[in-house]
């Protein structure tokens, strides 16, 4: 007995992808200046900070945040890694400066 598989063929066609990566990326970044959760963390920032923080100071900040709580967080990693984290926060800092951050 002769055993056979018949698969179909798909309904997508298998060419070259229609979307490209700076249209996904710019459609993300925004979808995130444009988010809810953003623009309440921008008027935040407006208050606490006593001067005009736009969505996209807002990303920067929240990048800054996060890259200096992996860096002072008590967790065992190895002393190179403590160096990226050090690096990633100095980096994260020049580029709130370069948005208008002071």
């Amino acid at each position: 007995m002769k055993k056979e598989m018949i698969f179909p063929s798909p309904s997508v066609p298998s060419g070259p992808c229609t979307c490209s990566r700076s249209s996904l990326r710019a459609s993300f970044r925004n979808y995130c200046l444009h988010n809810g959760a953003v623009l309440s963390l921008a008027s935040f920032y407006s208050r606490l900070l006593e001067t005009s923080v736009t969505p996209s100071q807002t990303l920067h900040l929240l990048h800054a945040q996060a890259a200096f709580f992996l860096l002072v967080f008590p967790f065992p990693v190895l002393p190179f890694v403590r160096l990226l984290f050090l690096c990633w926060a100095a980096l994260a800092v020049v580029q709130c400066r370069r948005a208008g951050l002071r």
